[in-house]
């Protein structure tokens, strides 16, 4: 099996200014403020509440409170898997320098916190949450008391599969 996950985004406030990497964050905004917005809204399917399952049963055995489900971030978290595929890139940020908060903030989420986890290999929701749960980095996203929602998104399939979590709170 394949598996090849970047734990790179941990935890992000916004009690600094953006971020790191310099450059104008609102350039990149723009564009995907664009993309997503041109998008339908993404209503909860029946593989978000399986996915809930998974990632409040890891929640709940670490002592941390589950996560519910967001429309906004499941949005977030489809364009990214969307454009990783599309795009044959496999990174948190996006060809067009967007970070994953400038996608969360594009899909009309007002976060003050978020991290994201992303996956390529995995060809079911238990296989990419059993190698989440299995490196430090992404668990560390996964049981973070500081999220209260999240959303998944999935694109392609086989060992080409991208997949991404987006975890939040505003």
């Amino acid at each position: 099996m394949m598996f090849r996950a970047i734990p790179v985004l941990a935890i992000l406030t916004l009690s600094a200014c953006g971020g790191g990497g310099g450059g104008d964050i609102g350039a990149g905004l723009s564009l995907t403020t664009q993309a997503i917005s041109a998008l339908p809204g993404r209503a909860e399917t029946g593989e978000d509440v399986t996915f809930a399952a998974l990632l409040n049963d890891v929640r709940i055995t670490n002592g941390v409170d589950v996560v519910t489900y967001d429309p906004k971030l499941g949005l977030a978290a489809q364009y990214h898997a969307d454009d990783m595929l599309a795009n044959n890139y496999f990174d948190h940020y996006s060809q067009d320098g967007s970070s994953p908060g400038d996608r969360i903030t594009a899909a009309g989420y007002n976060w003050k916190t978020y991290a994201e986890n992303i996956a390529m290999g995995q060809t079911s929701q238990a296989e990419v949450m059993t190698a989440w749960t299995n490196s430090p980095g992404h668990n560390a996203n996964n049981i973070s008391p500081s999220f209260e929602d999240f959303g998944l998104g999935k694109a392609g399939s086989g060992s080409g599969t991208r997949w991404v979590l987006v975890l939040a709170t505003d």
